[in-house]
C-alpha cells in the first residue's frame, strides 16, 4: 500500500520492520522482508516525484572540499536511482583482505559473505548473470594493472521498476511526505521503540515497531543519528564519536593526457589495480580510464573556425604551445581519470550545522578531506601506470606536475564520483565503527542501517552492487532471528 503521510490519523500499529528511505536499499529490504511474510511499514521523505521543496532538505555546510550533496543525491520516491548510470562492479576478494587501511580495522566480515547474494542481487538491477562482468576493453600489457570488468544495469529506476510491487504488496504500507526526526528509545536506552514522523505542514505523529532500519545515504544516515538526541546527547551509535567519520568518495582524479599507438582501436579502456602491487605500497585501489579524443570538436556559432584552427594547430603539432589559448586534445589523444579509492579518515566527516532545515533539524555539516595517505594513492598510482604504459609501447603518458613533484591536496586536480561512504562504517569495537557485522548499530538491539554508509572500506568500484548484496545478507540476519512466522 502506498499513501501520502497525513499527521492527523492515529496509527497504533506495531509493524515488525520499520524502513527509512525508498532508493535500492530500503526498497530492497521492504520487497525481500515482506515477500517473508512480516508487516512493513517504509517512510519516504520526499514525493513520488522531484520538488525543490524536498531537494533542499539536502543543503548542507560545506567546509572542505566541495562535494555538492544537494545536486548529485535525490529526495523522492526511489532515491538516487532515478538518475543513476547503471555501471555495476562488485568488491573484490581483495578488498576483504587488508586488516587495517590508515591505521582504522577494514572489514570484519569475508568476501564470501557478499559473494553468495551477487547472483539475486544482479537480478534485482536488471544484470544478465549469463554474461556476468566482462572487461570493458581487450588491451593488456605487463605491469600491475588488468583490464577493469563491470556490467550495465538498464539502469534500474527503483520508482518505475517497483513501485507496483509496492502499491500492491498487502504486507507493506508505505507513506510519502514523510520525513523521520526522532527515535524514541525504552527507558534503559538500548532499544528503539518508535520513530516520529513529521509533515511539511508541521503536523507529526509516531509509529511503533519492532526493528528499524534507516536507508537513507551516506550523508542523510549519519545526520539523522546525530539528530536524534532528545534522550541521548551525542545523538544515537555515537558513544565514541564515530557517527559522521570516516567520509569516504571514489576521488576523480585527472592524472594527465596521453597519446595512445594505435588510437583507432578503442575511445576508451579502463584498468584496475593488481591486489599485490596496492598491498606491497600500501595504498588504495582504482580504475584508470582511458578516453581517447577520436575527433575535434567546437560548439557555438563559430565552430566551423574554431574546428578548422584546432585541426591545424594538430597537424603542425603545435597544440601544446597554444594551451594558454584553448586547452583541447587532438585525435588519438586522450585524458586519464580515475575511480580511486580513498581511505578511511577520521577527520573527513560529516557533523551537525547550526543551520536548520524547514523541520527543525540540523543540516549537515559537510567536511571531505583527503590525507597523506590518499596523496601517496594518488601519486603512487599515477607514476606507476605511466611507467608500465610506455614500458608495455602503447603510447606516451604526460602526467600532471601534482603527480610527479610533492604537493598539497590544494594543487592536486580531483573531483567527486557522488559515492558517499564510511559515514556508519561496519566494525567489531564500537571504538572504530558505528555498526556490527550484521549492520547493527553498536549498543542498540533493533536499529539497523543500511546503504554505503556502512562500507569499512570502499574499495574502487561503484557502490549499488555491494549495497544491495549487503541488503540481501541483511534479509537472512533478520529472517532468522525473528520470532515472527515468516516464509522460507
Amino acid at each position: 500500500m502506498l499513501l501520502p503521510f497525513d499527521p492527523t490519523e492515529s496509527h497504533t500499529a506495531e509493524y515488525d520492520l520499520c524502513i527509512v528511505g525508498t532508493g535500492p536499499a530500503g526498497i530492497t529490504l521492504a520487497l525481500e522482508l515482506a515477500n517473508k511474510g512480516l508487516q512493513i511499514l517504509i517512510l519516504e521523505a520526499g514525493g513520488l516525484d522531484y520538488t525543490a521543496e524536498s531537494q533542499d532538505f539536502y543543503e548542507c555546510e560545506s567546509v572542505g572540499h566541495e562535494g555538492w550533496p544537494k545536486l548529485t543525491r535525490l529526495r523522492f520516491f526511489g532515491g538516487t536511482s532515478n538518475h543513476w548510470s547503471g555501471r555495476c562492479r562488485p568488491f573484490d576478494a581483495s578488498d576483504f583482505n587488508r586488516p587495517s587501511v590508515n591505521s582504522l580495522p577494514g572489514w570484519p566480515i569475508d568476501y564470501s559473505e557478499l559473494d553468495k547474494y551477487l547472483a539475486p542481487a544482479m537480478k534485482i538491477i536488471d544484470i544478465d548473470d549469463s554474461g556476468g562482468f566482462k572487461p570493458i576493453s581487450t588491451t593488456t600489457f605487463d605491469g600491475h594493472f588488468y583490464p577493469d570488468k563491470s556490467a550495465q544495469s538498464p539502469p534500474t529506476r527503483f520508482k518505475e521498476k517497483y513501485i507496483d510491487e509496492i502499491k500492491n504488496n498487502p504486507n507493506i504500507h508505505c507513506f510519502y511526505n514523510a520525513t523521520a526526526v526522532d527515535l524514541g528509545l525504552d527507558s534503559h536506552h538500548i532499544s528503539v521503540q518508535s520513530i516520529l514522523v513529521r509533515h511539511y505542514n508541521g503536523g507529526q505523529t509516531q509509529f511503533k515497531a519492532k526493528t528499524f532500519i534507516l536507508a537513507l545515504g551516506g550523508i542523510e544516515n549519519p545526520r539523522l543519528l546525530l539528530n536524534c538526541k532528545s534522550q541521548i546527547k551525542e545523538g544515537l551509535g555515537n558513544s565514541h564519536d564515530m557517527v559522521g567519520r570516516c567520509f569516504m568518495e571514489h576521488l576523480n582524479v585527472s592524472l594527465g593526457s596521453f597519446i595512445y599507438k594505435n588510437p583507432d582501436q578503442s575511445s576508451q579502456m579502463q584498468f584496475y589495480t593488481d591486489a599485490q602491487f596496492s598491498n606491497a605500497y600500501d595504498i588504495g585501489q582504482s580504475n584508470v580510464t582511458l578516453s581517447i579524443v577520436k575527433t575535434v570538436k567546437s560548439y557555438g556559432r563559430t565552430r566551423a573556425i574554431k574546428n578548422f584552427f584546432k585541426n591545424l594547430a594538430c597537424e603542425m603539432e603545435l597544440s601544446e604551445k597554444i594551451d594558454y589559448l584553448s586547452d583541447f586534445k587532438c585525435p588519438g589523444m586522450g585524458n586519464i581519470s580515475t575511480l580511486m579509492e580513498q581511505s578511511p579518515n577520521l577527520h573527513s566527516r560529516v557533523m551537525l550545522s547550526a543551520q536548520r532545515d524547514a523541520m527543525g533539524l540540523q543540516r549537515a555539516k559537510f567536511d571531505w578531506q583527503l590525507n597523506d595517505y590518499d596523496r601517496n594513492t594518488i601519486k603512487t598510482i599515477g607514476q606507476q601506470f605511466a611507467k608500465d604504459f610506455q614500458k608495455a609501447g602503447l603510447g606516451n603518458v604526460k602526467l600532471e606536475n601534482f603527480v610527479i613533484q610533492a604537493s598539497d591536496e590544494n594543487t592536486i586536480k580531483f573531483s567527486r564520483h557522488a559515492h558517499h561512504m564510511g559515514t556508519t562504517r561496519m566494525s567489531i569495537l564500537p571504538a572504530h565503527g558505528v555498526v556490527d557485522e550484521n549492520c547493527k548499530v553498536h549498543g542498540l538491539d533493533n536499529l539497523y542501517i543500511a546503504g554505503s554508509s556502512v562500507f569499512s572500506t570502499g574499495g574502487a568500484c561503484n557502490p549499488t552492487m555491494p549495497i544491495i548484496q549487503l541488503c540481501l545478507r541483511m534479509v537472512d540476519h533478520l529472517v532468522k532471528k525473528s520470532t515472527f512466522p515468516v516464509k522460507t
